[in-house]
């Protein structure tokens, strides 16, 4: 019995799970199988002709361009975790190799690409990052991210013979509202709280929340006792306007307690430590107010 080789390598290709794109040495699309109609959403009509940044994240294109010809050249392929973009607009995530084709002469020809779908892979990975590492109630960052912050914040600042700013805040009589209104309204309380402190910080900054009602924010670049003053006065005051619960209106200050590193500690516990002890004395002075440690 004699086989048609051609006609079988045609058929397993269209039958691949994955999807296999062939373009030429331009980046052009000259091949497409099913597994790739189904993952990216265009027909073999549709695709034919089109450059393949069509189905890359439109920010990704240049980058993923420049690893794919770096790794070729150094290792004949190239293999990586990327985006893609479906025809309908939404982003995902594939699995992708590509190797480059030649002819018996080898003169290059263009690259196949093998892709396979990990968009729920990586989801449910984000998923358990987002549990492990921040507030389920105001999505900040929680003390396992925060101990992580602030050891490379220890680390640049060793690095860099710098200081940096822990400030310990906790909210005054934040009790009351949950006895007075419920644990429901009382959320909605911490999730604006975190939204008012975030407002107020620069995107190098970071705030988290520690659990209940306290928050942590750390500072890097400001070394003058003064401005670190006012940053403290900034973040009173942005909790001084009254939070408004349906037709309920409540007024919700704040205690603060300072730490600087390396002064106040040299490690997280000792700088927490330091920060939280300065608190405590700031709400024994009533509140609305802050110490240095």
């Amino acid at each position: 019995m004699q086989f048609d080789l051609p006609a079988l390598r045609a058929q397993a290709f269209d039958y691949l799970f994955d999807a296999v794109v062939v373009t030429d040495t331009e980046g052009v699309v000259i091949d497409w199988n099913a597994g790739s109609q189904s993952l990216y959403g265009y027909s073999k009509a549709e695709i034919l002709g089109q450059h393949v940044s069509i189905l890359h994240s439109p920010e990704d294109t240049e980058s993923i361009t420049e690893q794919v010809m770096s790794a070729v050249a150094k290792h004949g392929k190239w293999s990586g975790e990327i985006r893609f973009k479906h025809q309908d607009g939404t982003i995902g995530w594939i699995e992708s190799m590509c190797i480059p084709l030649f002819d018996e002469q080898q003169q290059f020809l263009g690259a196949l690409g093998i892709n396979r779908d990990i968009t729920k892979r990586i989801e449910d990975a984000q998923r358990l990052l987002n549990l492990a590492y921040y507030d389920q109630l105001t999505q900040m960052p929680n003390r396992h991210l925060l101990t992580d912050r602030v050891g490379q914040y220890i680390e640049r600042a060793k690095r860099n013979n710098s200081r940096f700013c822990l400030f310990y805040i906790d909210l005054d009589d934040f009790k009351k509202v949950n006895d007075s209104l419920g644990h429901k309204e009382g959320d909605q309380v911490l999730i604006e709280v975190g939204r008012r402190l975030n407002a107020q910080i620069r995107d190098a900054d970071t705030i988290a929340r520690m659990g209940g009602d306290e928050f942590v924010l750390m500072i890097e670049g400001i070394h003058d006792n003064n401005d670190i003053a006012a940053v403290a006065d900034t973040l009173i005051a942005c909790l001084y306007k009254p939070f408004q619960l349906g037709e309920q209106s409540v007024n919700v200050n704040c205690s603060i307690g300072i730490a600087t590193y390396p002064d106040s500690g040299e490690c997280f516990d000792s700088l927490i430590k330091s920060a939280d002890f300065a608190m405590y004395k700031s709400k024994r002075q009533g509140g609305a107010t802050y110490r240095f440690s």
